[in-house]
C-alpha cells in the first residue's frame, strides 16, 4: 500500500518529514522513517522494523492520501502532493457535488450514529449501498419492504455546521431497488432541486485506471483497525463530511454478499461510514463508482457506474448517466432469483419493452446461478426475444400478455466440463492456512523440497505480502498447498491433507468455474484459454479430497478452493475422468483408505516433467507449453497398528486413446514405484518418507498394507474395486 500511494508510484519521491511532526529532521537521515524509506526504495520491505513501519505510515498515508474537511461550500486546502486540488477553479468544480452527497441516518436505531453515505442520481432518487439500505428495509430486487420514517438523509453534516434547517434533512419515502448482484440500492426521497442530480459516467473502468479521484463521504471511526494511525490521518474527527483524494486502480474480483463481483479499486483513505460514498473524477466531476468496501492498508472497492449503466432495470429508473450503453445480461440470473424481476421500459430505445412481469412455468427446477461474467446477450429487435447462454439456454419470448421463461437443455458435456456453477472463491488469501505437515500427528510430512538451483529459478515466487510460513514459493489454500513451475505454468506438486471422517454433505454441482491466483503473475499459470479440444482441467489435488471440515461452510470453501488454475494441468479427457486411470486411483485412495476407515491421509501429487514432453498450443493461446505425459502420487497414512505407510504411483496418459472400455469392475492401471526412485525422476526430496515406503520394504504391490518381506520392484499393478465402492 505504501508503494502504491507514493507519488508516481515511486517511494523515493515521498515527501520527507520535518521537525514539527515529531520525527527527526530530514538532515539527520537517521530517523526510523528515513531508514524505512531507504529499505523500501531498495526493495527490502521484509527487513522493516515495527518502528520503521510506523514512521513510514506517519509520512506516507497522512501526506500522500490525506483527508480534509468540507467546510461551507468548499473544502480545506490539501497538502503536497495534492496541491492540484487547491486552485479556485478546481475547488469550485469539485465542490458542486457536495450538496448532493448526504449522510444516511437511522433515527430508530440509536445504537449506531448513522448508516452510511448516499448521493443524488436521479429525480427523487439517492444511491447508496445494499448493505446500508438493509439497515432499514427488507427484500431484494424491485419490491422492498420499508417503514416510513426509518431513515432520513442529512446533506449538511459538516464540522463547521450544526445546520438542521429544512434544506438539510430529506425524508426517505421508500426503497426503490436493492440490486441482487451489486452492493447498490436506490432510495426514493422527497423532492430535491433538479440541479442536485449528479452526472454518472459510462466510461469503462479499464479506460480510467490511474485517474485522480476524490471520495466524498462521512468516515466513521473503525475500532477494528489501528486507531492511532486513523487519528493521524483523520485528525481525530469522524462522522462529518470529508474529501478524500486518491487514484482509481485496476479491477479485481471480490466477494460481495453471495456474488463474486468484478469491482473497481481505489486507494483513497476511507473508513466504515464511507459506505455509499461517491467516487468522483477530479477532471469531470462525474461519479465513476459507488464505494462499498475496503481492506485496511490494501485497497478499497467500488461498483462501477459503467456496469450499472448496462443493466436495463437500473437505467429504467432514469438515472443521470452521461450516455447509453448496450444492455448486458450478466446479472439476469440474480434478478430472476429475486422473484420480482419485472422488466420496465429500458433507457435504450432499441431494446424490446416487456409488457408484463417474468413468470416461470410451474413446476420448474431451480437452477443455481453464480456467473459474474456470463457471455454477452444476443438481442433481436425484430423477433422480440433474447437468448442467454449460461451455459444452459434461457430464452425469454416477449408476447402481448406475458413473458414465458423457457429452459432448453444444452447438450450434456461429460461431467459438465465447460459449465459455470456456484463455485465462489474468496481471493483474499490471508485466511488460507495451507498444507499442514503435522496433520498425521504421529509423523511429520513436510512439503517436498526443490533440490536444484534451476528448479528454484523456475519456481513462481508469491507476492511478499501474501506469503505463508515464510516460504517464498508456497501458495497456501484450504487444506492444501502448491509450488508452481512458472516455466511450465503447472505445479511442481500439490500437497493435501485428507480427512476421511469430518465430511459434511455439501451437495452436488453441475459444472466448474476456475480462477487464476492473484498472488503470482498471470504469465506463471495456465488459464481457460489452454483447455480446448478435449483437453481437461485436470485437478491435481482432487476437490473431494479437501471437502472436509467441521461444518458445511468450511467444507464448501475448501472444495471450491481446488478450482484454481494453479491446481490443474493439461490432461486428456479420458485420462482425467477414466475409472482405469487418474480418477480411478483418486477414488481408490479416498474411498478405500480414507473415507471407509474414517482416517486421515496425506496425498502429494504432481506431473513428471520431461524435456521431450510434446509442445501444446491452440488458437486461443498466445503462448505454448509442454504437456506432461506422466503424473505421480505419493500417499501417506497411519495404519491401524500405528505404523506409517507411504507409497508412490506413476500414471501414464501417452497411450490413453488405446485404453479399453469399462467393465463391471474398474481396474486402475498404475505403476507402483519406490519413493527413492520417484525422487530421482522428479528431483524433489520427500525427506524421511523413504523410511516408511512400504513397497520398498516388501509391501504387497497395489496395497497399502504392512510389508511381507519381499523386495520392492517397480511393476504395474491392478487396484480393483466395485462400482458400489465409489461415491461420485
Amino acid at each position: 500500500m505504501l508503494l502504491q500511494v507514493a507519488p508516481r508510484d515511486n517511494i523515493e519521491s515521498v515527501a520527507r518529514p520535518l521537525r514539527d511532526d515529531g520525527l527527526e529532521s530530514r538532515e539527520t537521515s537517521s530517523s526510523p522513517a528515513e531508514n524505512g524509506l531507504r529499505k523500501m526504495a531498495e526493495e527490502r520491505q521484509h527487513e522493516l522494523t515495527d518502528e520503521e513501519m510506523e514512521g513510514l505510515e506517519a509520512i506516507v498515508l497522512p501526506q500522500n492520501r490525506p483527508v480534509v474537511f468540507v467546510k461551507g461550500d468548499f473544502y480545506d486546502d490539501v497538502e503536497h502532493p495534492w496541491e492540484k486540488l487547491n486552485p479556485s477553479e478546481v475547488k469550485a468544480r469539485v465542490s458542486r457535488a457536495f450538496p448532493s452527497i448526504g449522510r444516511i441516518e437511522v433515527p430508530n436505531m440509536p445504537q449506531i450514529p448513522y448508516g452510511g453515505t448516499g448521493f443524488v442520481v436521479g429525480k427523487r432518487l439517492v444511491m447508496t449501498n445494499r448493505h446500508v439500505a438493509g439497515l432499514f428495509s427488507s427484500g431484494l430486487g424491485l419490491k422492498i419492504a420499508y417503514n416510513a420514517g426509518d431513515s432520513v438523509i442529512n446533506f449538511r453534516r459538516q464540522i463547521d455546521s450544526r445546520d438542521l434547517d429544512g434544506n438539510a434533512h430529506v425524508e426517505v419515502l421508500g426503497v426503490e431497488m436493492i440490486h441482487p448482484y451489486w452492493d447498490m440500492a436506490l432510495l426514493r426521497v422527497a423532492d430535491l432541486p433538479d440541479d442536485r442530480v449528479l452526472a454518472l459516467s459510462t466510461k469503462a473502468p479499464e479506460d480510467l485506471e490511474g485517474r485522480d479521484i476524490v471520495a466524498v463521504g462521512y468516515p466513521a471511526k473503525d475500532w477494528r483497525s489501528d486507531l492511532a494511525l486513523q487519528d493521524r490521518i483523520f485528525s481525530g474527527q469522524y462522522n462529518v463530511k470529508r474529501l478524500q483524494p486518491g487514484v482509481l486502480r485496476k479491477r479485481v474480483n471480490i466477494r460481495s454478499f453471495a456474488n463474486l463481483v468484478n469491482a473497481v479499486t481505489h486507494d483513497a483513505s476511507t473508513l466504515g461510514g464511507n459506505s455509499g460514498s461517491a467516487i468522483l473524477d477530479v477532471e469531470t466531476n462525474q461519479v465513476l463508482a459507488l464505494h462499498f468496501a475496503g481492506e485496511y492498508l490494501k485497497a478499497n472497492y467500488a461498483v462501477p457506474m459503467y456496469e450499472l449503466a448496462r443493466d436495463i432495470r437500473v437505467t429504467a429508473k432514469k438515472l443521470n448517466f452521461d450516455g447509453t450503453l448496450t444492455p448486458a445480461n450478466d446479472w439476469e440470473p440474480s434478478w430472476l432469483l429475486t422473484g420480482n424481476a419485472e422488466v420496465t421500459a429500458p433507457s435504450a430505445p432499441s431494446q424490446p419493452t416487456p409488457s408484463a412481469p417474468l413468470q416461470s412455468p410451474a413446476p420448474v427446477q431451480t437452477v443455481p446461478f453464480s456467473c459474474p461474467q456470463t457471455p454477452a446477450t444476443v438481442v433481436s429487435t425484430l423477433t422480440s426475444s433474447a437468448t442467454w447462454t449460461i451455459p444452459i439456454h434461457v430464452t425469454i419470448t416477449i408476447g402481448a400478455a406475458q413473458q414465458t421463461l423457457q429452459r432448453v437443455a444444452a447438450p450434456a458435456p461429460i461431467e459438465a466440463e465447460t459449465a459455470e456453477e456456484g463455485v465462489i472463491v474468496d481471493q483474499d488469501y490471508s485466511t488460507r492456512p495451507g498444507y499442514n505437515p503435522h496433520f498425521l500427528e504421529v509423523v511429520t510430512v513436510p512439503l517436498p523440497k526443490l533440490t536444484t538451483e534451476s528448479m528454484n529459478r523456475d519456481t513462481a515466487q508469491v507476492r511478499t505480502d501474501a506469503r505463508k510460513h515464510n516460504d517464498p514459493y508456497e501458495l497456501a489454500y484450504y487444506h492444501y498447498s502448491v509450488y508452481m513451475n512458472k516455466k511450465r505454468r503447472t505445479a511442481w506438486f500439490s500437497a493435501a491433507n485428507v480427512d476421511g471422517d469430518h465430511r459434511p454433505n455439501i451437495g452436488t454441482r453441475s459444472g466448474d468455474r476456475w480462477y487464476r491466483d492473484t498472488r503470482i503473475l498471470k504469465t506463471e499459470q495456465l488459464g481457460q484459454e489452454a483447455f480446448e479440444s478435449g483437453i481437461d482441467r485436470g485437478h491435481l489435488t482432487r476437490r473431494e479430497d479437501t471437502a472436509w471440515g467441521e461444518d458445511v461452510a468450511t467444507a464448501t470453501a475448501a472444495n471450491n478452493d481446488t478450482f484454481h488454475f494453479t491446481n490443474c494441468s493439461l490432461q486428456a479427457a479420458h485420462f482425467n475422468r477414466g475409472k482405469d486411470r487418474w480418477q480411478g486411483i483418486e477414488q481408490y485412495l479416498l474411498e478405500k483408505h480414507a473415507k471407509k476407515d474414517k482416517r486421515r491421509m496425506t496425498v502429494i501429487t504432481g506431473p513428471l516433467f520431461a524435456p521431450h514432453d510434446p509442445v501444446y498450443q491452440n488458437d486461443k493461446m498466445d503462448y505454448s507449453v509442454r504437456c506432461p505425459l506422466q503424473y505421480w502420487k505419493v500417499c501417506v497414512l497411519v495404519r491401524d497398528d500405528g505404523s506409517v505407510s507411504a507409497t508412490a504411483f506413476l500414471l501414464n496418459q501417452s497411450e490413453i486413446q488405446d485404453l479399453p472400455g469399462f467393465e463391471e469392475t474398474f481396474d486402475v492401471a498404475a505403476t507402483q514405484v519406490k519413493i527413492s526412485d520417484l525422487e530421482s525422476k522428479t528431483n524433489l526430496s520427500f525427506g524421511d518418507l523413504k523410511k516408511h515406503d512400504h513397497f520398498a520394504q516388501g509391501g504387497a504391490a497395489g496395497t497399502l498394507e504392512a510389508p511381507t518381506g519381499l523386495e520392492g520392484k517397480s511393476q504395474t499393478v491392478k487396484l480393483i474395486f466395485h462400482p458400489s465402492d465409489i461415491v461420485v
